[in-house]
């Protein structure tokens, strides 16, 4: 890291116990993440994750992550949810974690997330997704690298005082 300030951080928070599900090239249009958002809920499938995107051959790519204990419930109703957004393909990864750090006013403050990820980088640690908010950027990452992650953001911020 530079010689430059480090940066104040609110805190640091892990979700382990994941799975990341990647739905690769649905049909981009209005209400494809809708359709899978409400498909998991009216199952009873909590989302602790979701991002989307566009790909190179103009579809979308939806990842999203749940508790592992969902993964035997979802495999059972993923042949429905393939055939109601009409996407081409899936991946499925264990043993994933998320780990995010708060602000506050992290749109006042550049490059936080590009201190996170150099950071987590420069450790080795592969990030699988990403996503941000005005207060908290999140990363997928491995559960065996998320002590790592955990120092590695330690360092790489200012963390508040503990009372």
């Amino acid at each position: 890291m530079h010689s430059q300030k480090k940066i104040t951080i609110g805190g640091i928070l892990k979700s382990s116990n994941l799975i990341q599900i990647c739905i690769n090239s649905a049909p981009d249009k209005p209400g494809i993440t809708g359709k899978i958002l409400s498909f998991l809920g009216e199952n009873g499938i909590c989302v602790e994750y979701i991002t989307e995107g566009c790909n190179i051959d103009g579809f979308v790519d939806i990842s999203f992550c749940i508790n592992s204990d969902y993964k035997n419930k979802l495999k059972q109703l993923f042949s429905q949810l393939k055939e109601l957004i009409n996407a081409k393909a899936d991946r499925w990864k264990d043993d994933v974690c998320i780990i995010s750090i708060y602000g506050p006013h992290f749109r006042e403050k550049p490059n936080i997330a590009g201190i996170m990820c150099s950071a987590l980088g420069n450790n080795n640690i592969n990030i699988m997704g990403m996503s941000t908010s005005i207060s908290t950027v999140s990363c997928v990452i491995l559960n065996k690298d998320l002590n790592s992650a955990q120092k590695t953001l330690e360092s790489a911020f200012k963390l508040p005082k503990a009372l």
